[in-house]
């Protein structure tokens, strides 16, 4: 049996107490959207956890641009490519799941909210003090009317793991499954802090890390990624060595 696949298998054969985990942070690479063009939108181990997929999306869904990019997890310049590999596509597909990968009872709930937001009824003009009657009917009516939000919210175990108000929902954008059978996952709550929790509601945080997104946890379980914040524009990607 190869080496990670003994890792893996010994994660998974038991239920992890993720409180218990060791972390060491490297640094990878930098990531200037500037030059990548477009916003963060996936982050993905290959198999054998040699290189990590860098995906940015550009525009708007469904006529978005995608760009395309591989590393080497030990560091080394982001490379372009034509398109997502096969393996970066099954790995989205497995992180991103609703239900826990090997213990399908374990299910992400998904909430939808719709709330109207009133709005005031003056001037439809900015800069004046007075409207017309016309004006002032129109505005009264949208008043009535409102503005109608949505706000999608992903909870597990009873802890939110993704939120997003008026906004597409992007399941994994936020969180990330641990190895199968494990039923751990890692989530990068609202100030950017990436939290692991067990089936035992046992939660271990990164240490020192905040404004970080797209935390991906490795196949077999030894390493997280996840893209920190450094400026406007500019994030560093980073992965964390887990040990028991």
């Amino acid at each position: 049996m190869p080496w990670l696949s003994i890792l893996a298998w010994a994660f998974a054969s038991q239920t992890p107490d993720v409180s218990a985990i060791a972390l060491t942070p490297a640094a990878v690479v930098d990531l200037d959207l500037g030059r990548l063009k477009g916003e963060l939108r996936q982050i993905g181990w290959s198999p054998d956890a040699s290189q990590l997929y860098v995906q940015t999306a550009e525009g708007n869904p469904p006529r978005e641009k995608l760009h395309h990019f591989v590393v080497a997890s030990e560091g080394g310049p982001l490379t372009p490519i034509d398109r997502e590999p096969e393996w970066a596509l099954e790995y989205w597909a497995f992180k991103s799941d609703r239900n826990a990968p090997g213990l399908p009872a374990l299910e992400i709930d998904v909430k939808v909210a719709h709330e109207t937001t009133k709005i005031g009824t003056g001037s439809g003009r900015p800069g004046t003090s007075t409207a017309s009657m016309a004006d002032a009917n129109e505005n009264a009516a949208f008043a009535g009317e409102g503005q109608r939000g949505t706000t999608w919210v992903f909870r597990l175990l009873d802890e939110t793991i993704a939120e997003f108000k008026d906004a597409r929902p992007i399941p994994g954008l936020t969180f990330s499954w641990g190895p199968a059978g494990t039923g751990t996952l890692a989530f990068t709550d609202r100030d950017g802090r990436v939290v692991f929790l067990d089936r035992a509601k046992h939660k271990r945080v990164v240490p020192d890390v905040k404004d970080a997104t797209l935390p991906a946890w490795s196949a077999d379980g030894t390493r997280i990624a996840y893209a920190v914040k450094q400026g406007r524009r500019k994030y560093q990607l980073v992965w964390c060595n887990i040990a028991r």
